[in-house]
C-alpha cells in the first residue's frame, strides 16, 4: 500500500518504476543503474521512536494521576490535591493491609 507522498522528495513506488522502466530503455549500460534500484536513501524519522515511548509514558503517568485525583474527590470525598500528598497513600495502604 502507497501512502499519499504528495509534495514530499522521497520516491513512491510507482516513481521508481517508471524511472527504472524508463532507464531501462534510455541506456541499458548505465554504471549508475545499482544505485537506481534502491527504494530510497536511509531518513531519520521526524519523532525518533525512544521520544515516542517517553511521550506515551507521560501520558500514562498523567493519565494515572488526573484518573486517581478525580476518583478520589468524586468517590471517596476528599479533596482532588490530598492525591499528590503522602499522608493520603500511608492511608490507602494501611487501609489495604489491614483488611
Amino acid at each position: 500500500m502507497v501512502q499519499n507522498q504528495a509534495g514530499t522528495d522521497q520516491p513512491t513506488r510507482e516513481r521508481l518504476k517508471k524511472k527504472q522502466h524508463a532507464s531501462k530503455q534510455g541506456t541499458p549500460g548505465n554504471p549508475n543503474h545499482k544505485s537506481e534500484q534502491r527504494l530510497r536513501a536511509y531518513s531519520t524519522r521526524r519523532v525518533p521512536i525512544i521520544v515516542r515511548v517517553l511521550i506515551v509514558l507521560v501520558l500514562i503517568v498523567v493519565a494515572l494521576i488526573v484518573g486517581a485525583m478525580v476518583g478520589y474527590a468524586t468517590f471517596g470525598g476528599g479533596e482532588a490535591m490530598d492525591v499528590l500528598k503522602l499522608d493520603t497513600w500511608t492511608r490507602i495502604t494501611d487501609f489495604w493491609m489491614k483488611s
